[in-house]
């Protein structure tokens, strides 16, 4: 299955990152991702697919891999997902694609969180006191339990 990446840049070091379980690499799909993850007006750096081109409100910047090791081009995102290859086999070993979306969602939880571990502890002990508990069966159907 098919995973989107947005990486936040800020002063040639990694910011924010987004990862997405998506259907396709289409047009429709793409654009739907750049909306919901980038502001209006801000500049998306990417691999020059041709579907990125036309994003309403987004400034786009392509790079054309060519001869060139893509690592080079876009190295933050290469470097997010060599992470998230080596974090998957490490405690998961290996994901699952019927669970594929939680798994980026956590792995996109820490890494955002990599910089301020207290911080990830406070919002989990926020979340669990307000969220009430529920079974393995709802976390995996969780349209037959609405």
């Amino acid at each position: 299955m098919p995973v989107a990446s947005a990486v936040e840049v800020n002063g040639g070091r990694p910011g924010r990152v987004r990862l997405e379980a998506i259907p396709d690499y289409s047009a429709e799909t793409l654009h739907g991702i750049l909306n919901r993850n980038l502001a209006p007006g801000t500049t998306a750096q990417t691999d020059a697919w041709e579907a990125y081109p036309g994003a309403p409100e987004v400034i786009h910047k392509p790079y054309t891999i060519g001869p060139k090791a893509a690592h080079i081009v876009l190295p933050w995102v290469h470097r997010v997902f060599a992470n998230l290859k080596t974090w998957a086999l490490g405690v998961y070993h290996g994901l699952r694609r019927r669970h594929l979306q939680a798994y980026l969602d956590e792995f996109a939880f820490r890494f955002n969180r990599r910089h301020s571990r207290h911080a990830a502890f406070r919002r989990l002990l926020g979340l669990s006191t307000k969220v009430q508990p529920i079974t393995y069966k709802m976390l995996v159907a969780p349209e037959a339990e609405a």
